[in-house]
């Protein structure tokens, strides 16, 4: 029973780690914005440009960002249950015949 914790452990991390490389950096900044926020520049000391704002008009859901999300999540959903599979399968394999 230990070795089917441990595999089932194992198939769970492998599983977590494939989706926390799937997922997109939220937070994710560029350099200049990290500079800008930090207040630490040194190279320019004069006050910084005007912001030039664009207003865009939003239609609200976006679909073909709602089908990259749900294909993305169908995919990790599919390589887990594949993997669940496999353990299972090697698992069945590996037992004594009674």
């Amino acid at each position: 029973m230990n070795s089917c914790l441990r595999r089932l452990r194992n198939a769970l991390a492998a599983v977590l780690a494939i989706g926390a490389l799937a997922a997109p950096a939220a937070s994710a900044i560029t350099g200049e914005e990290f500079r800008a926020s930090s207040g630490s520049d040194s190279t320019s000391t004069n006050n910084p440009a005007p912001t030039v704002t664009r207003t865009i008009e939003d239609d609200g859901f976006d679909l073909g960002s709602a089908a990259i999300g749900a294909g993305t999540a169908a995919t990790i959903l599919l390589l887990g249950g594949a993997g669940a599979t496999v353990v299972v399968r090697h698992r069945r394999r590996l037992s004594p015949a009674g």
